[in-house]
């Protein structure tokens, strides 16, 4: 059973290790906490001073 081709490691396989070290973290937020902070998060993830700047606009 040993000598079949199916199923083991191969090379490059998997998903492919990401630039950040990121943790999953869980939230209870309302529905109007979530739309002030989403577009922050998404600017942090961009890591561009545009769309921080914008994130930034849209939560005043």
């Amino acid at each position: 059973m040993k000598n079949n081709k199916w199923g083991g490691k191969r090379v490059g396989a998997g998903r492919k290790k990401s630039l950040f070290d990121r943790k999953g973290r869980t939230f209870r937020l309302t529905d109007a906490e979530f739309l002030e902070v989403k577009p922050l998060i998404d600017a942090i993830r961009k890591r561009t001073e545009a769309a921080a700047l914008a994130a930034k606009d849209k939560v005043k």
